[in-house]
């Protein structure tokens, strides 16, 4: 992120230059306070009774653990330091490289824990027996989930061509990568599911209101999963994307030189693409919530709310 120096302020209105500070105060608490909440959902609902014996549940159980980290850790550190405009990254050096890991670590991790589940998904739905063999294995899941755990990470490349190289592999990797792959899985998703609807068709003459019922309710699932993944695919282009173009132009405009206003408004720009790409892992819940009828019901019984049902009017007669 570009520094506006002491010079700058003299020439930029001081409005404009107070804007980052209040973009990281108040997007920052409302993402921090929508994500805690949506971290919180997901692990109630994915280790409730109904969902906790899944192996796409235990991948989006660890995510969610992994979620919360980046938003109690990462997030109050930015908010603190950009928001507050207390210095406790510079101060401090074990927070500075704390924080540092934890930023890439827990967005590689999440976001392939996130990946496996929905790759559990599509397995799950395959018209091969062989790969649907596969689905719900929770003894893979238990294994799979330490493996990804304990090898994402990165490492600082060293000065030269190499960080130069790495810095480019970070915007096609970070920005780019999990886009396309969310959009990728989420195709193969909904051809498998739309697949297990015409298998299930009933042939011509033939009436079997069972299977109609049944196809009925695939149909629905069907249709809360396209909305979901299409929800969810809308979310990771803001997420994703325009933090991989942020990172690509500082890279290429390194050495350039800017006048005061234009490094007032980049930085301006850059604070509200670093705090967007938190959108994707705290909207998550509630798409969910939105798209699946099946997850709101199970977020009513797992927070023990229940809907008001009128109680009919009784009268009682006196003889």
């Amino acid at each position: 992120m570009s520094t506006i120096n002491s010079s700058v302020t003299t020439s930029v209105d001081p409005v404009l230059l107070r804007v980052p500070f209040q973009l990281n105060i108040w997007l920052g608490l409302f993402i921090f306070i929508t994500g805690n909440i949506s971290t919180i959902g997901n692990f109630t609902v994915f280790t409730s009774r109904m969902f906790r014996n899944r192996a796409c549940s235990i991948y989006l159980i660890a995510e969610s653990i992994c979620t919360f980290i980046y938003f109690d850790f990462v997030l109050v550190t930015r908010l603190i330091q950009k928001g507050f405009n207390y210095p406790i990254i510079n101060l401090y050096d074990p927070i500075c490289k704390v924080r540092q890991f934890f930023s890439e670590y827990t967005h590689q991790v999440a976001f392939t824990l996130f990946a496996l589940a929905t790759i559990d998904r599509i397995l799950s739905t395959h018209r091969n027996v062989a790969y649907r063999r596969w689905s719900n294995c929770k003894t893979l899941a238990y294994k799979i989930v330490p493996t990804v755990v304990f090898t994402c990470g990165s490492c600082n490349p060293t000065p030269g061509i190499y960080e130069k190289i790495d810095s480019y592999f970070e915007v096609v990797m970070s920005g780019f990568v999990p886009p396309i792959l969310l959009i990728t899985l989420g195709c193969l998703l909904l051809r498998n599911v739309r697949g297990v609807v015409h298998r299930r068709i009933v042939p011509a003459g033939v009436v079997s209101q069972p299977i109609n019922t049944n196809l009925s309710h695939i149909q629905q699932i069907d249709s809360q999963l396209t909305a979901m993944i299409l929800l969810q695919s809308f979310v990771a282009i803001p997420s994703f994307i325009p933090f991989g173009a942020q990172n690509l132009y500082t890279s290429l405009s390194r050495g350039w030189y800017k006048t005061p206003l234009r490094l007032a408004w980049e930085d301006v720009i850059i604070e509200t693409i670093r705090l967007f790409s938190y959108l994707f892992y705290s909207t998550s819940f509630y798409v969910s919530l939105y798209s699946s009828r099946g997850f709101r019901k199970q977020v009513l019984h797992s927070f023990r709310i229940k809907r008001y049902k009128p109680q009919p009017h009784i009268t009682t007669t006196y003889q």
